[in-house]
């Protein structure tokens, strides 16, 4: 993104924490609620703002949580210009919030591109009321049905097909992006 000429800005929500040091990942998520995550995105926007970045022109690009925190975020009133999201984890808003995933996305009014793996929930896939509702505002979903959750951060990129449509994937984030920005 940033040879794209885009002001790249990498938020860590988790503030040095990994998963290696909680491996249980429901009590890692748990300590990551949207009450201090906003906080973050607060916090970026603002030194995007302070940057020059025009409001209208900030995207987001989320892996996993990401995609959770990006849909959570814009149905609390964050105003992405667009987003998108490579094996997205946005069933952590039942899974983990108590939440409601479908009414989340709903929420969602910007241009929001999902990628899903093959082993990610179908209600993330074309297809589903999620997706259907996503189109209705230029989003979309583009599976990767041979690929396993994590693909593109976490893949083996030794693996010839993993190293393909993990930088298919990223390069469609990027000419998603650069169509809604």
């Amino acid at each position: 993104m940033a040879i794209e000429g885009y002001y790249v800005v990498v938020t860590d929500c988790f503030h040095g924490e990994t998963i290696e040091t909680i491996p249980d990942f429901a009590t890692f998520a748990n300590k990551y609620p949207y009450e201090s995550v906003s906080k973050d995105i607060d916090a970026t926007i603002a030194h995007l703002l302070a940057k020059g970045v025009s409001k209208d022109s900030i995207a987001a690009l989320g892996f996993c949580w990401g995609a959770w925190a990006i849909a959570k975020s814009a149905s609390e009133g964050v105003q992405w210009k667009c987003a998108a999201s490579p094996h997205p984890a946005t069933k952590l808003e039942p899974y983990i919030f108590a939440g409601d995933e479908e009414a989340m996305l709903g929420k969602v009014e910007c241009p929001f591109l999902l990628m899903p793996a093959g082993d990610d929930p179908d209600n993330v896939k074309p297809g589903s009321e999620i997706v259907k509702k996503l189109e209705e505002k230029e989003g979309m979903s583009v599976p990767f049905d041979r690929m396993v959750h994590g693909f593109v951060t976490r893949g083996d990129l030794s693996l010839p097909d993993v190293k393909e449509d993990a930088e298919k994937a990223l390069e469609l984030a990027t000419d998603f992006i650069k169509k809604h920005c």
